[in-house]
């Protein structure tokens, strides 16, 4: 099979058993295309990879360069036809590319050693993930969010984040303190805004590969108007149509410390529900959800970086992404 170097060449043997992948690849692992499910992301290093054209997109650089920051990268590139994106993938990675005549000749390699991915461009395509952070009034969801967006970047991922409620002339609603609010009107406001907000703009980045943190997300409706005396049922039946998230953490802290943190800080911008007893009963219902499984409880009381290790713990073993070995 000839083989052409591109830029830097190796001395490498392409041998040993063909690996077919027939859906996707992505930046948190591979995809296994019976459950959709995420498969662990060890699965190319030190392989060689060999890819049947490129996207004519970022995702392919975007993939190789994730990959290479955990030092999960294969240990070279094959390519049927060149592409800038292609040659971006091997330069901003420092893998060796290299071009094949015919990449069919690949499955007639059998002898032993390492073991070679094949995948096809077209199914190149990137798979983002939701994180919910979640806690009462002063937990340090917004803290905690950022260090966690500030790590994920670092390790090499596209990441972004948002929080709810998201929009502004919702927020207004709730600091107009002339407004009665009934416990049913605040949760319809607060679900529409959530239900536009993942339309808009959390499924446009999911789509584009990114790995969206959201500070607060549905069970915050499920605990706070819960906390009013509203059915936990029809809480979740008005939000059924909303993603459910990849991780979901919730951030534990005693209510009236909570609130003596939101005091001594200056992100006081929603002030509506600190009322302690109604943090109280929403706190319960938080820990409820952890008792059936659908929040990871995680001690916000303990210092910063305890906190941050802890989720990043969370997180790595529900995604493989091992931020701990490149982030802490």
């Amino acid at each position: 099979m000839p083989l052409h170097p591109v830029g830097r060449a190796i001395v490498a043997r392409v041998c040993g058993r063909l690996i077919t992948y027939s859906r996707l690849i992505s930046p948190l692992g591979d995809i296994d295309v019976t459950t959709g499910r995420l498969k662990n992301t060890f699965t190319i290093r030190n392989k060689i990879v060999a890819v049947k054209g490129f996207t004519g997109s970022t995702v392919g650089p975007y993939v190789i360069y994730s990959l290479k920051k955990r030092n999960l990268a294969p240990r070279a590139l094959i390519v049927e036809q060149l592409d800038v994106n292609a040659v971006t993938s091997a330069v901003i990675s420092g893998i060796p590319l290299f071009k094949a005549d015919n990449l069919s000749d690949i499955e007639k390699l059998s002898e032993e050693g390492l073991a070679l991915v094949c995948i096809e461009s077209d199914k190149l395509v990137p798979r983002g993930a939701l994180i919910a952070i979640e806690g009462v009034d002063g937990a340090g969801k917004t803290t905690i969010s950022k260090y966690l967006l500030e790590a994920l970047r670092k390790c090499g991922f596209r990441a972004v984040y948002t929080y709810e409620p998201y929009y502004d002339a919702i927020r207004k609603i709730f600091e107009t303190k002339n407004m009665d609010l009934t416990p049913e009107s605040e949760a319809l406001l607060l679900v529409a805004d959530r239900y536009s907000h993942i339309s808009k703009v959390v499924k446009r980045e999911l789509e584009s590969g990114s790995i969206v943190i959201l500070d607060r997300y549905k069970y915050s409706t499920i605990a706070y108007q819960g906390a009013l005396g509203l059915s936990h049922e029809w809480l979740r039946e008005v939000q059924k149509y909303l993603p459910d998230p990849d991780v979901a953490i919730y951030l534990d802290i005693n209510p009236v410390e909570g609130l003596k943190r939101k005091v001594e800080s200056k992100s006081r911008s929603l002030t509506y529900f600190e009322n302690v007893e109604r943090i109280e009963r929403a706190r319960e219902i938080y820990l409820d959800m952890v008792s059936k499984g659908e929040l990871a409880l995680v001690d916000a009381s303990l210092e910063l970086p305890k906190v941050v290790e802890k989720v990043v713990e969370i997180i790595d073993g529900k995604l493989g992404l091992g931020l701990r070995e490149c982030a802490l």
